[in-house]
């Protein structure tokens, strides 16, 4: 093969490799947007249920309802929560990100609650006297329409805090924690499944 042949060939090998690379990376990158099926991760913040006897929410609708309404899932009062309108619920551990299929059975309308229930009172440990949210657990409800959702609960106090600081530990009456972070207010993340299947 002479040196013009031979240029020519490695010049054509290379386009034809390059050709077959760019082909191969857009069909890898080609994804049908209607095959992505992720669900929405809602977040409740600062529900407050400090000024007032309870929260009642609606997984459905997104948003605090009227304890009258035919349509509140969920009741937060204190550290206790209740289910209503034919809705149940149970503790399952996992976290909201990969926890994939919820139970189909063994759902309940008592109330969940308790120190070691989906979250810790921290008693004398410090933080002291601190109502803190269990990691790794997750409370699955199944509303009374048939809709199954996932809730990963944030905080009981307002604003969020961050429960590791000097701050937040100053407890005592008239303390920080008291008078910038005051409890009863609920922020949690959750997804609702709206087809009706348990899976998320």
């Amino acid at each position: 093969m002479n040196k013009a042949m031979t240029i020519f060939w490695k010049t054509g090998l290379s386009v034809w490799m390059a050709g077959l690379f760019f082909t191969s990376c857009t069909r890898a990158v080609d994804v049908d947007p209607a095959e992505n099926n992720t669900l929405e991760v809602i977040e409740a913040k600062d529900l407050d249920g400090n000024t007032k006897e309870a929260v009642y929410f609606s997984l459905e609708q997104k948003k605090e309802v009227d304890a009258s309404s035919a349509d509140w899932d969920i009741k937060f009062s204190g550290t206790t929560i209740s289910f209503g309108n034919g809705a149940g619920g149970q503790l399952a551990e996992g976290i909201l990100a990969s926890y994939g299929m919820a139970p189909e059975s063994n759902y309940s309308n008592s109330n969940i609650g308790g120190s070691g229930s989906y979250y810790t009172y921290t008693n004398t440990t410090e933080p002291q006297h601190a109502v803190l949210m269990k990691p790794g657990v997750l409370l699955i409800v199944k509303t009374g329409k048939g809709k199954y959702a996932k809730i990963e609960m944030i905080s009981y106090y307002k604003g969020n805090p961050d429960v590791t600081t000097a701050d937040f530990a100053d407890w005592k009456a008239g303390g920080i924690r008291q008078t910038t972070w005051p409890v009863k207010y609920y922020t949690f993340n959750y997804v609702i499944q709206s087809d009706g299947t348990n899976k998320f």
